[in-house]
């Protein structure tokens, strides 16, 4: 994550980057994607390391997927507690879910269709993301 911290402040600092709506959108855009693989990438190799046996018996270790899984093994219990229908719609509507777009609607549809007309396509790395947002940040404030 650091290296994305890095990345945006160097837009920020470079001028390319306003804090605005449309930076903010075209940054989602052009970035979430990218990010939201990394965590996903990082997720699954923390669950599914291996932790090494330590001199603390209560520390124990192995993967900690299946130490969740199969917590019997692990002389432990499932922590799982149930919860009534009632809290867990008020947790629902309190809970800010993923969208299936990273973006304001209305930006979506026109980075989609600048990227179409552009013969661009989607970024497979952050350079790529940058290089994307510089060319759609150019032609939509071309357009205002």
């Amino acid at each position: 994550m650091e290296f994305w911290i890095c990345l945006f402040a160097e837009l920020r600092d470079n001028g390319y980057f306003d804090g605005g709506f449309l930076d903010k959108s075209l940054l989602q855009f052009c970035c979430m994607g990218l990010i939201q693989d990394e965590l996903d990438d990082t997720a699954q190799v923390w669950n599914t390391h291996t932790i090494r046996p330590s001199k603390n018996i209560s520390n124990p270790s192995g993967q900690p997927s299946v130490m969740y899984v199969l917590y019997g093994l692990y002389l432990t219990k499932d922590f799982l507690t149930s919860a009534d229908t009632e809290s867990i719609q008020f947790c629902k509507n309190e809970c800010t879910f993923r969208r299936p777009i990273p973006c304001d609607p209305g930006v979506n549809e026109l980075c989609n269709t600048i990227i179409s007309e552009s013969h661009l396509s989607l970024p497979k790395d952050p350079y790529q993301a940058v290089n994307l947002y510089m060319h759609l940040r150019d032609v939509i404030r071309s357009l205002l």
